[in-house]
């Protein structure tokens, strides 16, 4: 006789499991639809009836992407990953040693703090824009890389300590302590005990801020002319001509620019789970 609880169980699981399947495949869709787009031909794209999979495969649009053009297109990969490498050890660094100030030390200003670092990052980032041009504009620094990767910084750095902040609270002060006596300074005891148990939610906080600087259109399209120094999403929207959008190539542009991302959280998929999962909880 089949037992009534293990029935419900497995039935609540086949629902869980569909429903988790149904929204893998609507996150994974729009993915799947920039891939196939970039290997049609332009009749086709327009076609009355759309088609999920190309009927006739093409690579113009990577050929005129990867092809001899004025930048070629490895110097924008290169500017890109400047950008988004720079970005993220400059975050991570000074996110890593306030999010451990804010979660160890009795701070009056900790909340007034953290509620600020919230509102940065609910503010639309275009209001940064004017402000950041006039600056950067006074101290020299407009069309360098130097620009975008502080302007990406500026939601890098909010968004790291506010992950990171509940990785150090959960983390038992007696091991610092335990430290400390064993002969270990503030500084030495937070980078051999504090940082490596930490390490999930720094990894976290890292792989968005790349993602932030990596995928960076606004910054870079206001603060730098110079064609060598842009990055690959401005030559990605460079693709939108002033009579329309050559979409094969600015889906293989797209495709370009996800590998390197989909790779990072491929190699890096422990880390983030256990991460989650930690902030999750201690959170």
């Amino acid at each position: 006789m089949k037992n009534p609880l293990s029935s419900k169980i497995f039935r609540t699981e086949l629902i869980l499991n569909l429903a988790a399947i149904a929204l893998v495949v609507i996150f994974l869709f729009p993915v799947y639809w920039m891939f196939i787009t970039s290997l049609k031909s332009n009749s086709e794209i327009f076609a009355r009836t759309p088609t999920f999979f190309p009927k006739k495969i093409v690579f113009d649009g990577y050929i005129r992407q990867l092809g001899y053009s004025a930048v070629p297109i490895w110097v924008n990969f290169r500017n890109s990953f400047a950008i988004a490498f720079c970005t993220t050890a400059v975050s991570t660094v000074l996110a890593t040693f306030s999010a451990y100030g804010l979660a160890r030390y009795r701070l009056k200003l900790a909340k007034p703090i953290m509620m600020c670092f919230l509102i940065s990052e609910m503010l639309p980032t275009v209001l940064f824009l004017a402000p950041l041009f006039i600056t950067f504009n006074k101290i020299k620094i407009m069309d360098t890389l130097l620009a975008p990767v502080i302007f990406s910084c500026l939601h890098g750095i909010p968004f790291s300590v506010i992950t990171l902040r509940p990785y150090f609270l959960g983390i038992p002060k007696e091991l610092e302590d335990s430290a400390i006596i064993d002969g270990c300074n503030r500084f030495t005891a937070f980078i051999r005990i504090m940082v490596p148990i930490a390490v999930p939610g720094i990894v976290i906080a890292g792989a968005f801020t790349f993602i932030w600087g990596w995928g960076d259109l606004m910054g870079a399209l206001t603060f730098i002319r110079t064609d060598m120094l842009q990055p690959l999403t401005v030559n990605m929207y460079k693709a939108i001509g002033e009579f329309g959008v050559e979409w094969s190539s600015l889906m293989a542009f797209a495709v370009i620019i996800t590998v390197p991302v989909l790779l990072m959280f491929i190699f890096l998929q422990r880390y983030l789970v256990n991460g989650m999962t930690a902030g999750a909880v201690k959170g």
